[in-house]
């Protein structure tokens, strides 16, 4: 039986499957190019090197994320709590591609390191769009859609983050920890 032609695609998929299986530490360019059954050299048409591969799978993560975020809830600061359950539930079942993921980061985060991911921008901007409606609502307060975006990922990330090592305790508290936060951001009285 002849094997599908390598492709840049192909190449992402396995090594999207290799790193869910056992993370990105174990990934390396021989170990993908012989689950594809060719030679890593073989690999370098397609991508240049593991840093490259890690970038594009930290890609298709965001993209499954974002994709996660679809919700028809009418009511922005809904879709606000809702996005917020969505992240927290993606690094839980897709805790290896997450920990990917958070190599790179949205341009909103800055540090000085060169690890900016255009698919990470598209991601946090989702939430933005919808912030801001909700503070157009009057369901949040804030001098910025951004700042309040950080503040909810940084919870999020945080019970995202507990949720690799205990589960029990990340889904005892995600609600309390979102309503929390978004408590904290309405305007005041």
């Amino acid at each position: 039986m002849a094997r599908p032609p390598l492709t840049r695609e192909r190449i992402v998929e396995v090594a999207c499957h290799l790193v869910a299986e056992s993370g990105h530490e174990q990934l390396s360019l021989r170990k993908l190019a012989s689950e594809l059954g060719v030679t890593a050299p073989a690999l370098y048409d397609h991508v240049s090197s593991k840093d490259e591969l890690l970038r594009v799978v930290a890609g298709v993560g965001y993209r499954e994320l974002a994709a996660s975020y679809s919700c028809d809830l009418d009511r922005a600061i809904d879709r606000v709590r809702a996005r917020a359950l969505a992240y927290i539930d993606f690094a839980a079942t897709h805790p290896q591609l997450f920990r990917v993921m958070f190599m790179y980061r949205p341009a909103v985060v800055q540090i000085e390191a060169d690890n900016e991911l255009r698919e990470a921008n598209d991601v946090f901007a989702l939430g933005v769009v919808d912030i801001e409606r909700a503070r157009q609502d009057g369901d949040l307060a804030g001098d910025s859609a951004e700042q309040i975006g950080l503040t909810l990922w940084a919870g999020m990330h945080g019970v995202a983050t507990v949720s690799l090592i205990a589960p029990p305790v990340a889904d005892a508290v995600a609600d309390d920890v979102i309503d929390a936060l978004l408590r904290g951001l309405r305007p005041a009285d």
